[in-house]
């Protein structure tokens, strides 16, 4: 019951994390107030659906290795937030080496390659936050069950 539990709140802190990398992303590329405030109800609409898009592409991306860091953690009890920036911010890193073959390589554009990764730490420390601080705090995946006391 207990490995459901931590199934679920990884399952949580993966979503709050891409949504949090999301909103970064999108408010480093494009600012976070309009430039006239007569267009504000237009700005905030497209930027919450641009938001909601970018959440799905990044989730959709960062999926696999993502849950590959969630089992490395949960199993072997890293808790501490560093291993999580790291690995968020290396998961930012990936897009701007042009390791898929649909991606365009960043050479050059410093400025991108540092939303990138900065939106990757904000995501793994959003994801320590909420599931991480708490990654295999009751041995659920490595642990023998245990025997009752009275010898039955």
């Amino acid at each position: 019951m207990r490995a459901i539990g931590r199934i679920f709140a990884a399952l949580i802190g993966f979503i709050l994390a891409v949504a949090a990398a999301a909103v970064f992303m999108l408010t480093a590329s494009v600012g976070f107030m309009p430039a006239d405030p007569a267009d504000s109800a237009w700005f905030w609409g497209s930027f919450g659906i641009s938001a909601a898009m970018t959440a799905s592409y990044l989730g959709s991306m960062a999926l696999a290795p993502w849950a590959v860091v969630i089992l490395v953690t949960e199993v072997f009890r890293l808790r501490t937030a560093l291993i999580y920036l790291l690995a968020g911010g290396f998961l930012g890193l990936l897009p701007s080496l042009g390791l898929a073959p649909m991606m365009r390589s960043l050479q050059g554009e410093p400025r991108q390659i540092a939303i990138l990764v900065a939106a990757g730490f904000v995501g793994g420390f959003v994801y320590w936050l909420v599931a991480g601080r708490m990654a295999g705090v009751d041995g659920v995946f490595l642990t023998r069950p245990r025997e009752p006391k009275d010898g039955r």
